[in-house]
């Protein structure tokens, strides 16, 4: 009996891990399917949004490369994909998607470049010069390395380090066109007489290279407007580079600017022209209207879009076109209209924008204020979608509006030092010691080895008198890492005044040159010093101050310092 519970018994476990063991493995195979499934579909899904971006299709590839990421969010193929998409469009997530793929497969050389060339086209250099930094020793004597080093120094304007690195890119890669272009527009801006007269012949053989004859034709016309030559040559120019079939719409906008510019007899046929074409086209439609409204044809924009189908001046971005000619021409009620409804997709934050411009206009603030406040929130979202806000109201010369989103944006950290440079700039215009001091204070706690924000915290600090003990240790500890800086040196010898010691305060600033003293800001805190030891030579450095952009307290201590000066005068 007990034997054959024990049978039993082993029966029993024997069966349940047999059950345990074959779960496992289903699992594992509808795992293993799953993964096979998805990998796949990513292959499949990458060679259509391949073909999509070559055949020009932008929308489809980036539905493709959402639908992989949806899928495999780790997907190193669809965050390029993306990041091409983004490049095209001048848009800065670019650079995010470029990061994520090298974070994804970091020993890759080509997507470290890759992030490279991202950055220098955003501008973002030293993103550009730490990704160059992780390219491996092996494959730094390869033409696609110097030629990322070469974009580097152009973006930095060393244009001799620039050349060196394209023309080693050249000798290893002697075919590749596009090194040539680069060293020929390089050339083309050299100051000297040989060197530009090579760009030209770089450039003028390339236009005979279909894939090159565009970039090489803008970069002569290009170089043909700066040396202000002959406008029958540059219309020439401009009529070569929008006959190409690779023409963009600003090729074209630039041949209709320069028939318009020379009064051409051929200008209006041309604009009719590019009006029909722009009538099937959102894109073009809305850079010919931009240009219209840019040249002061307003009124033209405005006939020419009542010409048009409703269905076509809805879809986006026509209708924000639309409503920049309406700003133009102050057709407030129409903006109102177009603005108060519609379908602005992800930019609906623009039309909230647009309509509050338009209800202020007319007077009636409540509304305005509820539309900005709409505008705001939904821009919040997105650091690219503030920095257009931003944009936006910089351009319709709302100063509070800008300073807020500033101060909203600094709160991203991708933006915070970009924020903070700009409202810097917009609080000295305004002579704003409270809102630079501020500033300061996130400056310094973002880049505490930056000399010149340091100094500029403890001079603002003094002279707001906010925390002045660790003002004057700020200023002294700047004098002394760099003494012979005339702004350092000015504001230690202000610190030094504060504390009750004009000897010392001017002796520090009896250590700077007469050229020095010229500047007029240094100038004002010479005589400030000199005043406060009683010499009357202040009066001429104190009078020359006056031309410096001074803030309010500075403009005190001249007033201050006149005052002593008459007083003395009165007593003796």
């Amino acid at each position: 009996m007990e034997k054959s519970v024990e049978r039993a018994q082993r029966t029993v476990i024997r069966f349940s891990f047999g059950l345990l063991l074959g779960i496992i493995l289903l699992i594992a195979a509808i795992w293993g399917g799953r993964d096979l499934y998805v990998r796949w579909q990513e292959k499949r899904l990458v060679r259509r949004a391949t073909h999509d971006i070559e055949h020009g299709n932008e929308r489809d590839a980036s539905l493709a490369a959402r639908s992989i990421l949806e899928m495999k969010p780790s997907s190193a193929a669809a965050a390029r994909i993306m990041a091409e998409l983004a490049e095209q469009a001048g848009e800065r997530s670019a650079l995010d998607w470029r990061r994520k793929v090298a974070q994804l497969d970091p020993h890759s050389v080509d997507d470290a470049l890759a992030l490279v060339r991202s950055a220098v086209q955003f501008n973002d250099i030293a993103t550009a010069e730490r990704a160059l930094s992780t390219v491996d020793d092996n494959a730094r004597n390869t033409a696609p390395y110097h030629a990322a080093t070469a974009l580097i120094a152009q973006a930095k304007h060393e244009d001799e380090k620039a050349e060196a690195k394209w023309t080693e890119a050249l000798q290893l890669a002697p075919d590749d066109k596009s090194y040539q272009l680069q060293l020929g527009i390089l050339r083309l801006r050299s100051p000297d007489e040989r060197q530009r007269a090579s760009g030209e012949h770089i450039l003028g053989a390339l236009r005979s290279d279909p894939a090159q004859r565009s970039a090489a034709t803008r970069a002569l016309l290009g170089a043909a407007v700066a040396q202000q030559d002959d406008a029958r040559k540059l219309v020439d120019l401009a009529r070569e580079l929008e006959g190409y079939p690779e023409a963009t719409w600003t090729d074209r906008l630039v041949f209709l600017d320069l028939l318009h510019e020379v009064q051409d007899l051929q200008f209006s046929s041309y604009l009719a022209e590019l009006e029909k074409k722009a009538a099937d086209d959102p894109g073009g439609l809305v850079t010919l209207l931009s240009w219209m409204s840019r040249s002061r044809l307003n009124l033209l924009a405005l006939d020419y879009t009542k010409s048009l189908p409703a269905e076509r001046l809805q879809k986006w971005p026509v209708p924000m076109a639309v409503a920049d000619v309406y700003v133009q021409l102050a057709e407030w009620k129409q903006l109102e209209t177009l603005t108060g409804k519609g379908l602005w997709g992800r930019f609906d934050f623009l039309r909230h924008a647009y309509l509050s411009r338009a209800l202020r206009e007319q007077g009636k603030a409540a509304a305005a204020e509820r539309e900005w406040g709409a505008a705001a929130k939904q821009a919040s979202g997105q650091s690219d979608f503030l920095s257009v806000l931003i944009q936006t109201a910089s351009e319709w010369k709302w100063e509070n509006e800008s300073i807020e989103l500033l101060w909203s944006l600094s709160k991203r950290p991708e933006k915070q030092k970009e924020a903070f440079l700009a409202l810097y700039r917009n609080y000295a215009k305004t002579a704003d010691t409270q809102g630079l001091y501020r500033v300061l204070l996130r400056l310094s706690e973002l880049d505490a080895t930056n000399l010149d924000v340091q100094n500029n915290r403890a001079q603002v600090s003094l002279l707001l008198d906010v925390n002045p003990t660790e003002a004057r240790r700020l200023a002294a500890d700047v004098y002394h890492k760099s003494p012979k800086n005339p702004a350092y040196v000015a504001t230690y010898a202000y610190s030094l005044l504060t504390q009750g010691n004009p000897k010392e305060a001017l002796r520090t600033m009896t250590s700077l040159t007469e050229d020095q003293l010229s500047d007029p800001t240094v100038s004002a805190y010479y005589g400030i010093c000199l005043a406060a030891n009683g010499d009357e030579k202040a009066r001429g450095y104190l009078e020359f101050g006056k031309k410096a952009n001074l803030l309010p307290q500075e403009k005190d201590l001249i007033d201050k310092a006149y005052a002593s000066l008459n007083s003395r005068s009165r007593n003796r």
